[in-house]
């Protein structure tokens, strides 16, 4: 009996720890992603932490803008008098077809990725030009300024709820539009993930801050649909092709 009471004694204490319910954590976010190639509404909850100034831009899949189009986008008089000066066939040489945009173009680009989520690092494949991004989970110290810049930058994220927000710095200058809208190394970038459609879509907006080449902001807001188990393919980016564009 006594041994009885101390078990159900023990039962009683432990119940409400047993009761509880686990720790809920993050969504998972992993897995591989084909985009939605076609341009998509501004979503309500990403919006809410976009500033109102910042205009949206409808280019993402297959779109482009043309000619000194940029989408609401205002370049600072020294941007703009570079992208008048830009010349479509001088990307298009065996020298220059290849080489790797930034995140700021390549994102929204029309090809799949796969996440990798853990718990101290999320690393991103993009197919599109075999480009990769990890992303620094937590409270990490930032980059010195002298650090080196890439096409991918340096990342830091965190979670706020059921959004992943990912702070990029460090970017090498690359086009943002591709007709001549090039940012600087001082481009940040703030994106956004969520999923929605019961894990099964995958949302984000990437808002644009550059003082030296835009006098105001923008945000592209990007949609992805899980695609079960597959993963991304080598791009292997032939410049070939550009040989075709150059004849007359």
């Amino acid at each position: 009996m006594k041994r009885l009471g101390w078990a159900a004694l023990l039962l009683a204490a432990a119940h409400p720890l047993l009761a509880a319910p686990a720790a809920k954590g993050p969504p998972d976010l992993s897995g591989f992603w084909n985009l939605l190639s076609r341009i998509v509404e501004p979503d309500p909850e990403l919006a809410k932490h976009v500033p109102k100034d910042a205009v949206v831009l409808r280019d993402v899949g297959a779109a482009e803008f043309g000619p000194m189009e940029f989408g609401g986008l205002k370049p600072t008089p020294a941007a703009l008098a570079q992208a008048k000066a830009w010349n479509p066939r001088a990307g298009l040489t065996v020298g220059t077809a290849c080489l790797i945009p930034s995140i700021v173009y390549a994102l929204q680009g029309p090809f799949p990725m796969e996440i990798y989520q853990g718990r101290d690092l999320v690393v991103m494949r993009l197919e599109y030009m075999d480009m990769a991004r990890v992303f620094v989970m937590g409270d990490k110290p930032d980059w010195p300024a002298d650090a080196p810049h890439t096409k991918v930058g340096y990342s830091r994220a965190h979670w706020e709820g059921d959004q992943l927000v990912v702070v990029t710095t460090h970017l090498k200058p690359a086009t943002i539009t591709n007709n001549g809208l090039d940012h600087s190394d001082k481009m940040v970038v703030t994106e956004r993930y969520r999923l929605a459609d019961g894990g099964n879509t995958l949302i984000a907006s990437q808002l644009y801050e550059d003082p030296e080449v835009l006098e105001n902001r923008g945000v592209r807001y990007i949609s992805w649909r899980r695609g079960g188990n597959d993963h991304v393919h080598a791009y292997d980016c032939d410049p070939s092709f550009a040989e075709e564009y150059a004849k007359p």
